[in-house]
């Protein structure tokens, strides 16, 4: 159930880490709308007490949604560290680089590991949605204002539960 997974440092030398640093604030609701859009496909395909499943998400219905989102799983018992499973194209262009297959411990700053894990651990274990406001730093993309959604999603199966994320990018918007 939990992943191998190979650290960042163990990848390429520590001048070539990149240390993500996290500044956003929890909202009510999606205002993006491809935010909104992964939402309700999200709601559509779950149903009879399950989640949408893995196999559900490459489907021409999401195509338009692929290059912006993430898929994080839990490589430890108690959720402390996850992997960057997948990671759209999109989202590794502004990175400039590809984090599939990082963990968070190796991706983020190390003051932003503990509570990026304890919200991926609130949406996996409640089944519930979390929206945010924000910003990326570490990135030189840190003046992009981004909306960001964590889902739970079914993995090889019910006690299987992965983290469904998307990054949305505001444009010509006023500070959040």
């Amino acid at each position: 159930m939990f992943a191998e997974h190979q650290t960042y440092a163990a990848r390429g030398p520590e001048s070539a880490v990149r240390r993500i640093e996290t500044s956003v604030v929890p909202v009510g609701a999606a205002a993006h709308q491809q935010s909104q859009n992964l939402i309700a496909f999200w709601e559509k395909h779950r149903g009879n007490g399950r989640l949408l499943g893995r196999a559900n998400l490459p489907c021409r219905e999401t195509a338009p949604l692929l290059p912006s989102i993430f898929v994080l799983e839990r490589i430890d018992r108690d959720g402390e560290d996850w992997r960057l499973r997948l990671v759209g194209t999109h989202l590794t262009h502004w990175l400039d680089f590809d984090p599939t297959g990082l963990s968070i411990s190796g991706f983020y700053h190390p003051a932003h590991v503990a509570h990026n894990a304890g919200v991926y651990r609130m949406v996996t274990e409640e089944h519930r949605v979390h929206v945010t406001h924000g910003r990326l730093y570490g990135v030189d993309r840190d003046f992009l204002q981004l909306e960001f959604v964590h889902l739970p999603m079914e993995g090889s199966g019910p006690d299987d539960i992965l983290l469904l994320g998307c990054i949305s990018i505001f444009e010509n918007r006023p500070q959040l």
